[in-house]
């Protein structure tokens, strides 16, 4: 993904974020030479307060390996979900449907945490990863 184009998606991201949380999203493509071509590897980390809530790949449901880099899992032989990826689907669903969306990455319950669109009460019906917990209780704090 180019510069500009995650530009456009982080813009679409921070409009949805409930507007008293400090969150920030950091996408850091690195370039890595080898001997026959050029492989980005692709990290993500989202911040709340300066504080690294969740990483990718670190932070990711998936089983990630080597293959990783290619965008797929030798050890479960199957594609590996971006951060990047999960963004756009949630960007891209009906309001109705966000309570409802999973995904692979492991984004899906902080994206619906910091959504302004769905409200604390819906969320505190949902179990909700460590980190999602995290930006929830601090949008509830900042009432």
């Amino acid at each position: 993904m180019s510069e500009h184009h995650w530009y456009k998606l982080r813009k679409r991201l921070e409009n949805i974020i409930h507007p008293s949380l400090n969150l920030s999203f950091i996408y850091i493509p690195l370039s890595k030479k080898t001997q026959w071509s050029e492989i980005t590897v692709r990290f993500f980390q989202i911040k709340l307060d300066n504080e690294i809530i969740w990483a990718f790949p670190k932070n990711t449901n998936q089983n990630i390996d080597q293959g990783f880099i290619h965008g797929w899992s030798n050890k479960t032989n199957e594609c590996i979900e971006f951060p990047i990826q999960s963004i756009i689907k949630y960007l891209d669903l009906p309001r109705q449907e966000l309570i409802k969306y999973q995904d692979n990455a492991g984004l899906a319950d902080i994206l619906k945490a910091m959504d302004r669109r769905i409200s604390p009460k819906r969320l505190k019906e949902l179990e909700l990863s460590p980190a999602a917990k995290q930006v929830l209780n601090k949008r509830l704090s900042l009432k």
